[in-house]
């Protein structure tokens, strides 16, 4: 069967980074919080609705199967729909995004050097890596203005033995 694909506009970045770590077209795991999101706000194409189509600036995302809203049926998405599966894929992003970047916090590598090194990982271009750079920033002094430090803290260690 062939798999039918709903079509979201992503910030480049974000485009690049979800296809290169799950193919073009899309696909989410099958229990994914993102399916799951998709699966709640699909809707049967209404009357004298475009089907929607993919260009610049859009990808492609495959439907999940499921017995309750069939793909070849339901597949469109509202505009809000849409709102809501991009805020899902934003946060997968940034939960990828400070997974890996934190445990490397106290190391003497730049920070620049090092979101530049994971966006090539990660198939960023590096004409994006400043758009990546901001928002890894506004997480962290976020988090700090609340008064939680989410930079790891290297323990200090004493030369005197412990106490028992």
């Amino acid at each position: 069967m062939a798999q039918i694909v709903i079509y979201i506009r992503l910030e480049k970045y974000l485009a690049e980074w979800l296809t290169h770590s799950l193919g073009d077209p899309v696909k989410f795991p099958s229990q994914s919080n993102e399916n799951a999101v998709i699966r709640a706000f699909l809707q049967q194409v209404p009357k004298g609705a475009k089907p929607q189509t993919g260009g610049d600036g859009f990808t492609a995302i495959v439907i999940p199967e499921s017995k309750a809203k069939p793909p070849e049926k339901w597949h469109y998405l509202g505009p809000k729909g849409q709102d809501a599966v991009r805020e899902a894929i934003k946060d997968l992003f940034t939960q990828n995004l400070w997974s890996d970047l934190s445990r490397l916090e106290n190391t003497r590598i730049g920070v620049n050097t090092r979101i530049a090194a994971w966006c090539e990982m990660h198939g960023i271009g590096l004409d994006r890596v400043e758009t990546v750079r901001q928002r890894y920033y506004r997480i962290r002094d976020a988090y700090t203005r609340r008064g939680i430090n989410l930079q790891n803290s290297a323990r200090k260690k004493s030369d005197k033995p412990p106490e028992f």
